[in-house]
């Protein structure tokens, strides 16, 4: 996990359009999240024809509501990039099902700390960039 400094961290917002915001860019509300927190991923490695193993991740706290709702408020948190190292075999942890498979990616690593190389670093660096490009947009539109 390498984190990543970035302007988005501690800014606020309603979950509706921080929601659309972030579809609108390519990431996706993680399957697992829960009611005060969650994290939206975006895969790095998108030119691989196989499954994604780095990813952008971007996690989020609900300061007033409960996220997925209307009503919520979110605050983002520090973003990081993520390398996931599937086990191999059968995960006994791991959430079964079709849909939570190809949403909920995070099953229990092989390795929670392995190495991410410089290409994807710079490649999450980048999409912040144009992520923050776009919040600061969608804010002076208000």
């Amino acid at each position: 996990m390498i984190p990543l400094q970035s302007s988005l961290e501690n800014q606020e917002g309603d979950f509706i359009p921080l929601d659309r915001l972030f579809n609108e860019e390519g990431f996706v509300l993680g399957g697992g999240y829960e009611y005060d927190h969650g994290y939206y991923d975006k895969a790095l490695d998108w030119e691989n024809d196989r499954e994604h193993r780095i990813y952008l991740r971007i996690p989020v706290t609900a300061v007033e509501g409960s996220i997925g709702t209307r009503s919520a408020t979110l605050r983002i948190g520090q973003p990081f990039v993520l390398k996931h190292i599937y086990q191999d075999g059968g995960n006994q942890q791991a959430q079964a099902g079709l849909i939570s498979g190809s949403v909920n990616q995070f099953a229990e690593p092989a390795d929670k700390d392995a190495k991410v190389n410089a290409k994807w670093t710079e490649r999450a660096q980048s999409e912040i960039n144009q992520l923050e490009r776009r919040f600061q947009k969608e804010l002076q539109q208000r």
